[in-house]
């Protein structure tokens, strides 16, 4: 796989975020953890919520062991009540409430949107597109934007760009979920800024099935690799920090330009 190239060095905990909490679903692994590593490198105080306790647990510890700036909660995105309790005593441990990340996300239905069933439909929806929406209003709620202006970042995938993926519904409510960034953005501000970041096929466990097709899947992208959490957490960086100020109701494509070449799907489809 081709390099990619030199890294950003991450700063100390004096750094651009110092003094912000951000909460991140989906935080024990791959994206989440990603950015959940940057924020905390950049000095910002996290939580990790996972469906598995034990899971957001040890992925805090691997950015402080002492609990100080880094905590895991076992909160699943579906469980309303349990995130209502978390953004309230993350308000009130921290006394504020600066960005949530909403990258938790399903896709239990890997083929033609046609032979999908109900069930999984439903569930695609309500962690995809619904849990989404949940969490902001109840983080507006416990005080995101309150003090100072807040952020949310909505992570979507390039699948919702182009029709003809085998993950059809995955890619229509990431489409809905882009939609619904900018709705937002909208009756938000100027107190939160919305935006998203849609990924391609980035190395994680979640995409397992479109790594193993190596080369195959990416040899005909601009740049041709699979992306890597630091990928995603350079753009969520940006996205949620003050070198963003004057943005809202955006998506940003991190995919090594997999798109342009319009024969993403069929790589897909083949590997």
């Amino acid at each position: 796989m081709p390099h990619k190239g030199c890294q950003r060095e991450a700063t100390a905990q004096d750094g651009p975020m110092k003094g912000r909490v951000a909460v991140i679903t989906g935080g024990s692994r791959g994206i989440g953890l990603g950015i959940a590593r940057r924020f905390h490198e950049r000095g910002a105080r996290v939580v990790l919520c996972a469906r598995n306790a034990d899971d957001a647990t040890a992925a805090a510890q691997t950015l402080d062991p002492t609990g100080g700036t880094a905590l895991g909660a076992g909160v699943h995105v579906s469980d309303e009540d349990a995130a209502r309790t978390l953004l309230a005593d993350v308000r009130e441990r921290w006394g504020a409430l600066d960005v949530l990340v909403n990258n938790a996300a399903a896709n239990p239905h890997f083929g033609p949107t046609h032979t999908v069933d109900h069930g999984r439909w439903q569930k695609i929806m309500e962690v995809n597109l619904w849990a989404p929406l949940r969490w902001t209003q109840l983080a507006l709620e416990a005080g995101l934007g309150e003090n100072r202006p807040g952020s949310v970042l909505m992570v979507s995938s390039n699948v919702a760009e182009t029709p003809g993926s085998p993950s059809g519904v995955y890619g229509m409510s990431k489409a809905a979920l882009n939609y619904l960034t900018a709705q937002l953005a909208v009756e938000l501000g100027p107190r939160v800024r919305v935006n998203g970041i849609a990924p391609g096929v980035v190395n994680t466990r979640f995409s397992g099935p479109l790594i193993a097709g190596g080369e195959k899947v990416y040899g005909r992208w601009p740049l041709p690799r699979f992306g890597e959490p630091e990928d995603v957490a350079d753009a969520a960086e940006f996205l949620a920090g003050e070198a963003a100020s004057w943005v809202t109701g955006q998506v940003l494509t991190v995919d090594g330009g997999a798109l342009l070449g319009g024969d993403e799907f069929s790589a897909l489809e083949s590997a």
